[in-house]
């Protein structure tokens, strides 16, 4: 079995795109016309993350303060140090991972939990 893809709710697509592009570096590719708004992004292995324009049914739920006690995207960079340092300049808070490996937890806007491993 292979993993194939990843799709998070969003609620303002420019700001999805100015945060996964700036900031992790993804790359767009094509997307169909799904009959709502969204923007697909490549990852390597040919898996995918799908960022979807739609009303989030989770609005409101109580999240835990460490991202990795919540539901999450794990992504594994080379680039670790320079997106920490693109995470520190827009003052995007961060918590180290609890197992002692080069990990770290944070949100995107819309509160979606993102893990980062080197």
């Amino acid at each position: 079995m292979k993993f194939m893809h990843m799709a998070l709710i969003v609620s303002d697509l420019k700001r999805a795109e100015d945060f996964y592009e700036s900031i992790l570096g993804l790359t767009k590719i094509a997307r169909p016309d799904l009959g709502f708004d969204g923007l697909w992004y490549g990852l390597d292995g040919g898996s995918e993350l799908h960022l979807m324009l739609l009303d989030n049914p989770y609005a409101g739920c109580d999240k835990p303060e460490h991202g990795g006690r919540d539901n999450h995207i794990a992504l594994q960079s080379k680039e670790f140090d320079k997106i920490c340092q693109r995470l520190d300049s827009v003052v995007i808070p961060y918590t180290l991972s609890r197992s002692g490996r080069k990990a770290l937890f944070f949100r995107d806007p819309d509160g979606n939990t993102i893990e980062l491993m080197a």
